[in-house]
């Protein structure tokens, strides 16, 4: 059977199963995410691969699970941005160093909890060619990592993205997302070169990036609100302009070592937070982002 009909059969079997299990959630009063990624979890090798291989060979063979997660990613790029372009920065005032202290405390417990652990696990599940300080690290920052994504489903699920809880949160969460993407750089660097320095670019450039798109990035998008001013709608040019920013913003983040969905939901957050501007891009977008938190889970 070709590729693309494979492709698009998984499509239909995972928004199908995602969305009963997420009214399920919804039913019991838990965020739809919760169900959708259930439906990943059902789909994928966890339990259908364990429960019936020939199946889930047949419905995903390797050669549709790539295309999957592409789909599952640019989805994810796009709902991202739509998330930080609804982050209202008024609630931050005064409040960054309280959210950049925040996240750093929520990183450091479990963080630690982790590396403790990688004393019991390193022997048992590693070799000597691993060193134990990239097995330490790296427990450590898989920990510690927060689900940002789900985070902003269940956020944007309760309508909370333009309250000063929802907007703290999701500011919270990006900041560890960074710290603990730099701290997964570390683990690498050392597991490739026995070496801390060689993460030294990435924590470098990451943080060159976010001043850059904080200054010279703002100040461009402040002159795209101007035009919408004067011409009083987006036309397909400009919409066209600002996704190619939405993706070459998610692709330089992944270039330098941090994930692409941060430069996706930076783009966002930097955007002038003009209402009319705002609405007209998310009804333009809204649609082009599918339901993806289930494909994410299952291409895990």
């Amino acid at each position: 059977m070709q590729t693309v009909v494979l492709v698009l059969i998984d499509i239909l079997v995972v928004i199908a199963l995602s969305r009963l299990l997420g009214q399920g959630c919804r039913w019991l009063k838990q965020p739809l995410v919760i169900g959708e990624i259930i439906a990943g979890i059902l789909l994928g090798p966890s339990f259908l691969g364990w429960i019936a291989p020939d199946i889930s060979a047949a419905l995903f063979p390797p050669t549709t699970v790539p295309v999957l997660n592409v789909l599952a990613q640019i989805g994810l790029i796009f709902f991202m941005f739509l998330i930080g372009m609804e982050l209202d920065p008024k609630y931050l005032k005064g409040q960054l160093q309280v959210a950049i202290l925040t996240s750093h405390v929520s990183i450091l417990t479990p963080f630690a909890l982790g590396t403790l652990l990688a004393l019991l696990l390193y022997p048992l599940v590693s070799s000597g060619d691993v060193a134990f300080t990239a097995f330490a690290l790296f427990l450590g920052a898989a920990m510690s990592i927060t689900a940002f994504p789900v985070l902003a489903r269940i956020i944007t699920e309760s309508n909370l993205q333009g309250t000063r809880l929802g907007t703290l949160a999701l500011t919270c969460a990006a900041v560890d997302d960074v710290t603990a993407w730099c701290i997964l750089a570390v683990a690498i660097a050392v597991a490739q070169t026995n070496s801390m320095t060689a993460a030294i670019p990435t924590i470098v450039l990451s943080l060159l990036y976010i001043a850059a798109m904080l200054t010279v990035g703002r100040w461009f998008l402040r002159r795209l609100a101007k035009h919408y001013d004067r011409t009083g709608r987006l036309t397909q040019l400009v919409v066209a302009g600002i996704y190619m920013g939405v993706v070459t913003s998610a692709l330089v983040t992944e270039l330098i070592g941090i994930h692409l969905i941060f430069g996706a939901f930076l783009l966002g957050a930097v955007m002038p937070k003009h209402a009319a501007l705002t609405r007209e891009l998310a009804e333009k977008t809204g649609g082009f982002c599918p339901d993806i938190s289930a494909a994410r889970i299952f291409c895990l």
